[in-house]
């Protein structure tokens, strides 16, 4: 227990250690870390709110209708990005003998996740701000984040342990997360698709459940189990993605030290 408890305090540490090393060199610091998704957000409001005039989505501004999705993807985005380069990052943890490898592309999700309670609170005011209070659907935001972190963290054992042995893998994830933002749900409205059939295949990404989930949190009041058919596919997806990251990142693990 005494163990477990001490490697819980190391990794809590390491990640604050983390997300202040990121912005060290620069003047503002830390507060990059939250100023790029605000100065994003705003963006997108004076575009899209206040240019093109972008209606309601289902008597929802569709500012907060942005948010409740993007605010999730920031958080999965940043865990893949960081996370993927991480084992690299921490050469000098690696090639400690000692040290649980396993623990390291935990460090960037732990990492992503401080930020990420940041954005919840920030979007708790953004619905009060509309009229949105809260109530009980909200608690769910404690699932569905829980459910983006197992998703991301299969994800992340796969793609650092892959980038030790092949460096592209780095700027491969890059440009999948940009793909992954258009064809995912933020910005657009899926119900508003003509074709019905692309509807669906964009539907089989997970972050799509994610994302649809933290709206019917904050937004259209909906309970996660009445979605039975997507959380039981988005659970089988996960586990399966979460054992064989977690297997492909044991076996190459020998190996790691003699690479980075």
């Amino acid at each position: 227990m005494d163990n477990k408890l001490s490697g819980f305090k190391k990794i809590m540490q390491l990640a604050k250690n983390d997300i202040k090393s990121r912005y060290a060199n620069s003047f503002l610091g830390i507060i990059w870390a939250f100023a790029m998704p605000l100065i994003t957000i705003l963006v997108f409001w004076y575009v899209f709110q206040m240019g093109f005039k972008n209606l309601p989505v289902g008597n929802v501004p569709y500012i907060l209708w942005f948010c409740a999705a993007y605010i999730p993807w920031i958080f999965f985005s940043d865990t893949i990005i960081s996370g993927s380069g991480s084992l690299l990052e921490y050469s000098f943890l690696v090639k400690k003998i000692k040290f649980n490898l396993e623990a390291i592309p935990i460090i960037k999700l732990v990492s992503s996740s401080f930020v990420h309670l940041f954005f919840i609170i920030f979007l708790f005011i953004m619905c009060g701000v509309y009229g949105y209070g809260f109530n009980l659907y909200n608690l769910q935001i404690i699932y569905y984040a829980l459910a983006t972190a197992v998703y991301g963290l299969g994800l992340v054992w796969l793609l650092s342990a892959v980038a030790v042995f092949f460096k592209d893998t780095i700027s491969i994830v890059n440009v999948c997360v940009q793909i992954g933002f258009w064809i995912t749900p933020i910005l657009w409205n899926e119900e508003s698709m003509v074709d019905k059939n692309v509807a669906k295949v964009l539907s089989l990404n997970p972050m799509h459940y994610i994302i649809n989930g933290y709206r019917d949190s904050f937004i259209f009041n909906n309970w996660f189990w009445e979605n039975a058919g997507g959380t039981l596919y988005f659970w089988v997806v996960t586990i399966i993605i979460f054992i064989i990251g977690g297997m492909i990142f044991r076996r190459l693990k020998p190996f790691f030290a003699d690479e980075v």
